[in-house]
Parts: structure tokens; C-alpha cells; sequence
């Protein structure tokens, strides 16, 4: 997945015994068989393919992000666990997001259990990341609807995403930690504050699994 995104690599070490992809060797030029107590030192889980590449990262800038009428976005604020993390890169591959924001970040994106979670899907995603202030000013410059989303009841104006027709239209998707949910400068910026209506006795979803179905919730109201 890092190739196909154009990632740039810079060396791969090969643990023979367990390593089935010769596509790699006669790719790599700075390829290194090692053994398996140098494999088991620098490798992060038990069961791997015996391979482990180095690549070159990628910078992150908002402007290369290209506009259009229907231009989607997702922009998550705070997210906190790695594994929902790349959870919700695997589900805007899935979606055609077209970029995902990701502001006051506290998560390595390149860390191992998002590369495992988003099965990839972090090197093939339009990412980029800054901080809430500057993210806010730029959707607004470019004229893109925030729709902001919250667990809480009490707050003015809130639309169940159900009753909504959220047109596909130049949007951002805005999401928060389960712990803390959103900072008040994004309520305070959004021209609409959504929910996803529960039953039950549990306050909250899974973050990963809320913008799973705020995403083709919206896809679907627009395929129909």
C-alpha cells in the first residue's frame, strides 16, 4: 500500500525463513537478509511476514488540498487511540473521502497499530494536519459547510442525522474524542451540529464506529 501511494523506500530487512513476497526483492536495491534474533528485536508483532521496510515520510500541507463542488472531508480532532485511528482511515478509503484534517493530534500517524488497523489505508489517504484554529479558518476561506457532530442532548439546534438531507456538497465531517468530544470553537464555527440518535442505556458509540455510519449515511442520501 505505501508503493501504490508513492511512498519512497529506503531499505527492507528479509527474515527468509517465513518471507514470501519475491516481488520485493527485485524491487528493493537496499534489501538485508537477517536473522531471526535480529527480526524478533526490531520487529513490533509476533506473527509478520518476515519483512520490514523503511520509507521515506511524506510532509503534510492543507494547500495542496484540491477544492471542487463536491469536495468531502473529515476532520478529527483529538483522536486518542491508535487502533480507531486507523480504523477510520480504513473507512474513508472505503468512502472516497477526499482528505482527512486531522488537528490537536496526539497520535503518531505512522504509528504500527494504525499502519495494522487502517490496513494500510494511512499511506493511501489524503492526509494532512494542523491545528483546530487553522483548520477552522481555512474551511471558511474556502467556503466549506462544517457540520460538526456530539453525543450531548442539551445542545441548541442539534439535528438528528436521519431528519437531515446532507448534500455532498463542499462538507466537512467534524469529529472528536470519545472522552472529550469536541472543543467549543468548533460548535461555535459549524453551520450544523448532528447526532446519531441511540436507545439503550450507553452514552456514546465507538468514534470509529460513529463516523462509519455518519459517512455512508451521507453517501447514501446522496446515491438516492
Amino acid at each position: 500500500m505505501a508503493l501504490k501511494a508513492n511512498y519512497i523506500p529506503e531499505y527492507i530487512f528479509l527474515y527468509k525463513k517465513i518471507y514470501k513476497y519475491e516481488f520485493i526483492s527485485n524491487f528493493f536495491r537496499k534489501k538485508f537478509l537477517i536473522s531471526y534474533q535480529i527480526y524478533k528485536k526490531i520487529s513490533f508483532r509476533k506473527k509478520t511476514g518476515g519483512i520490514l521496510a523503511s520509507f521515506l515520510k511524506k510532509k503534510f500541507y492543507i494547500k495542496k488540498i484540491k477544492i471542487n463542488l463536491t469536495t468531502f472531508l473529515l476532520v478529527l480532532e483529538g483522536i486518542e487511540k491508535p487502533g480507531n485511528l486507523g480504523a477510520i482511515l480504513r473507512t474513508t478509503e472505503a468512502a472516497g473521502i477526499d482528505a482527512v484534517l486531522l488537528c490537536n493530534n496526539t497520535i503518531d500517524i505512522f504509528n504500527p497499530n494504525v499502519i495494522r488497523s487502517s490496513l494500510g489505508a494511512v499511506f493511501t489517504n489524503n492526509i494532512t494536519i494542523d491545528n483546530s484554529e487553522n483548520i477552522i479558518l481555512w474551511l471558511k476561506k474556502k467556503k466549506i459547510k462544517i457540520i460538526s457532530t456530539s453525543v450531548k442532548k442539551n445542545i441548541k439546534n442539534i439535528k438528528n442525522i436521519y431528519n437531515l438531507k446532507l448534500e455532498k456538497k463542499s462538507l466537512a465531517i467534524v469529529i472528536g474524542a470519545e472522552s472529550k468530544g469536541l472543543s467549543e470553537n468548533w460548535f461555535k464555527s459549524s453551520n450544523i451540529i448532528i447526532q446519531i440518535p441511540m436507545k439503550g442505556k450507553i452514552d456514546s458509540l465507538n468514534v470509529s464506529t460513529s463516523t462509519a455510519i455518519i459517512l455512508f449515511e451521507i453517501i447514501r442520501q446522496n446515491n438516492n
